[in-house]
Protein backbone atom coordinates (compact mmCIF):
# COMPACT_ATOMS: atom_id res chain seq x y z
CA UNK A 1 0.00 0.00 0.00
CA UNK A 2 1.46 3.33 -0.67
CA UNK A 3 1.14 5.91 2.10
CA UNK A 4 0.62 9.02 -0.02
CA UNK A 5 -2.38 7.22 -1.86
CA UNK A 6 -4.84 9.11 0.26
CA UNK A 7 -2.25 12.48 0.26
CA UNK A 8 -4.02 15.72 -1.82
CA UNK A 9 -1.76 18.77 -2.40
CA UNK A 10 -3.02 22.31 -3.91
CA UNK A 11 -0.29 24.41 -5.16
CA UNK A 12 -0.47 27.64 -6.45
CA UNK A 13 2.10 30.57 -7.03
CA UNK A 14 2.24 34.23 -5.90
CA UNK A 15 4.77 37.03 -6.73
CA UNK A 16 8.02 37.54 -5.07
CA UNK A 17 9.23 41.65 -4.30
CA UNK A 18 10.94 42.63 -7.31
CA UNK A 19 8.72 40.34 -9.70
CA UNK A 20 11.73 38.14 -11.66
CA UNK A 21 10.78 35.18 -8.98
CA UNK A 22 7.70 33.36 -7.70
CA UNK A 23 7.20 31.99 -3.97
CA UNK A 24 4.90 28.66 -3.54
CA UNK A 25 1.88 27.92 -1.26
CA UNK A 26 0.91 24.06 -1.08
CA UNK A 27 -2.03 22.81 1.04
CA UNK A 28 -1.58 19.10 1.98
CA UNK A 29 -4.67 17.16 2.98
CA UNK A 30 -4.53 14.11 4.12
CA UNK A 31 -7.40 11.27 4.40
CA UNK A 32 -6.43 8.27 4.66
CA UNK A 33 -5.90 5.71 7.96
CA UNK A 34 -2.23 5.76 8.98
CA UNK A 35 -1.44 8.09 11.23
CA UNK A 36 -2.27 11.78 9.45
CA UNK A 37 1.13 13.20 11.25
CA UNK A 38 3.41 10.44 10.29
CA UNK A 39 2.05 10.81 6.81
CA UNK A 40 2.10 14.90 6.44
CA UNK A 41 5.59 15.15 8.04
CA UNK A 42 7.35 12.47 5.55
CA UNK A 43 5.46 14.15 2.77
CA UNK A 44 6.50 17.77 3.49
CA UNK A 45 9.80 16.66 4.25
CA UNK A 46 10.25 15.46 0.56
CA UNK A 47 8.09 18.37 -1.02
CA UNK A 48 10.36 20.78 0.49
CA UNK A 49 13.46 19.14 -0.66
CA UNK A 50 15.38 20.47 1.91
CA UNK A 51 14.58 23.70 0.89
CA UNK A 52 13.76 26.49 3.60
CA UNK A 53 10.11 26.81 3.87
CA UNK A 54 7.36 27.59 6.63
CA UNK A 55 5.27 24.95 7.60
CA UNK A 56 2.02 26.14 9.32
CA UNK A 57 -0.12 23.79 11.50
CA UNK A 58 -3.98 24.49 12.49
CA UNK A 59 -3.48 26.90 15.25
CA UNK A 60 -5.89 24.89 17.46
CA UNK A 61 -3.83 21.68 16.90
CA UNK A 62 -6.57 19.38 16.69
CA UNK A 63 -6.80 19.22 12.85
CA UNK A 64 -3.83 16.60 12.30
CA UNK A 65 -4.90 16.08 8.92
CA UNK A 66 -3.77 19.16 6.90
CA UNK A 67 -0.38 21.25 6.69
CA UNK A 68 0.34 24.28 4.45
CA UNK A 69 3.77 24.65 3.54
CA UNK A 70 4.55 28.41 2.03
CA UNK A 71 8.10 29.17 0.56
CA UNK A 72 10.23 32.46 0.17
CA UNK A 73 7.70 34.57 2.82
CA UNK A 74 10.64 36.61 3.79
CA UNK A 75 10.94 37.92 -0.18
CA UNK A 76 6.96 38.74 -0.66
CA UNK A 77 5.64 41.87 -1.16
CA UNK A 78 4.76 44.04 2.64
CA UNK A 79 2.25 46.37 3.16
CA UNK A 80 0.94 48.02 5.71
CA UNK A 81 -2.79 46.40 6.66
CA UNK A 82 -5.55 48.63 6.11
CA UNK A 83 -8.81 47.90 7.71
CA UNK A 84 -11.47 49.24 5.64
CA UNK A 85 -10.47 47.69 2.44
CA UNK A 86 -8.38 44.11 3.41
CA UNK A 87 -10.87 41.85 3.47
CA UNK A 88 -12.57 38.59 2.29
CA UNK A 89 -14.69 39.91 -1.04
CA UNK A 90 -16.87 36.96 -0.47
CA UNK A 91 -18.07 35.36 3.38
CA UNK A 92 -18.03 32.02 3.17
CA UNK A 93 -18.90 29.73 5.90
CA UNK A 94 -16.63 27.01 7.69
CA UNK A 95 -18.19 24.70 4.89
CA UNK A 96 -17.23 26.85 1.97
CA UNK A 97 -20.43 27.64 1.12
CA UNK A 98 -20.91 31.49 0.22
CA UNK A 99 -22.89 33.39 2.86
CA UNK A 100 -26.21 34.70 2.74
Amino acid sequence: MNKFEDLIISESEYPLEGGEKKGKIAVFIYTGNLNPTIVLEEAVRLYSKGKECHRLVDANLDNPWMRVVVSDINDMYQRPFNYENDKISTPVTQYGQKAN
